[in-house]
């Protein structure tokens, strides 16, 4: 199997991430079509990583989808624009207690994912995916 690079030499069939070094020591990027999992306590820098991802994906004309559940939708973009980063080209589903999506039920419980899972939620996330069909998606619980 041949392998496609560009000018920079960088293999070209890879999911760059925006982050030069991270991509130098994984050959390039990140394989398409795989799921990858970023683990660290609360500001290791995971959402930083995400957007780095998605932002380069966007300005290669990528669709780019970022699933928050977590954060209020103007912290996202707050936090986002004080690191420098332009969402205007990454597509935002906010999942978070705060959104709208949560406005029918007055309360907010926690389950264990493998207790309780919203089938609502997942049919929200699903129809978006399908919808916007995207090339890079990154899910900040």
């Amino acid at each position: 199997m041949s392998e496609r690079t560009d000018s920079a030499g960088r293999d070209s069939s890879r999911l760059q991430t925006g982050l030069d070094g991270l991509d130098e020591i994984i050959h390039g990027g990140l394989l398409p079509g795989r799921s990858y999992m970023i683990r660290g306590p609360p500001g290791a820098g995971k959402t930083l990583v995400g957007l780095h991802f998605l932002t380069t994906g966007a300005c290669a004309g990528e669709q780019s989808l970022f699933i928050n559940m977590g954060e209020a939708e103007r912290d996202v973009y707050a936090d986002a624009e004080s690191f420098g980063f332009d969402l205007d080209d990454v597509t935002l589903l906010d999942l978070s207690p705060s959104s709208d999506f949560f406005a029918e039920d007055q309360s907010y419980d926690v389950f264990p994912s493998a207790e309780v899972e919203p089938q609502s939620m997942t049919d929200t996330i699903t129809d978006r995916v399908v919808d916007l069909d995207p090339d890079r998606v990154f899910v900040d619980p």
